[in-house]
């Protein structure tokens, strides 16, 4: 799992909790350094902020389909700001945006959402 996120607080906290179920969590704190680490990593899922200084949320996604090794990566988009309907038809309309949800949400309840979109081994 890529956890892309430039909140230091969030980011640590979701990793922790997946790290505690075994997952193997890398850290990116903008969407520059997320890119080139997906690209590097090739992580079965990541977990992607949409306000992020530098490259935000939707800058990432669109750079992650540019290339072959991440377009197929699932991505699910939390936001930590207004949480907009326009905002989430936006998202929805990239192919590897799986999920829209807000940072309130519960981590059981993101757990079960990342579950369901890993690729089964």
């Amino acid at each position: 799992m890529l956890i892309i996120d430039d909140n230091v607080e969030f980011r640590t906290m979701v990793s922790d909790y997946f790290t505690d179920l075994d997952f193997t969590v890398e850290i990116a704190g903008d969407g520059r350094e997320g890119l080139l680490k997906a690209k590097a990593i090739r992580p079965d899922i990541i977990l992607c902020d949409v306000m992020m200084p530098d490259m935000g949320g939707i800058e990432v996604i669109r750079g992650l389909q540019t290339e072959d090794e991440t377009r197929s990566i699932p991505v699910v988009v939390i936001t930590g700001s207004f949480f907009d309907k326009n905002m989430n038809d936006l998202f929805r309309q990239e192919t590897n945006c799986r999920e829209f949800m807000s940072k309130t949400v519960e981590l059981s309840f993101l757990e079960k959402k990342v579950l369901a979109l890993l690729p089964q081994k």
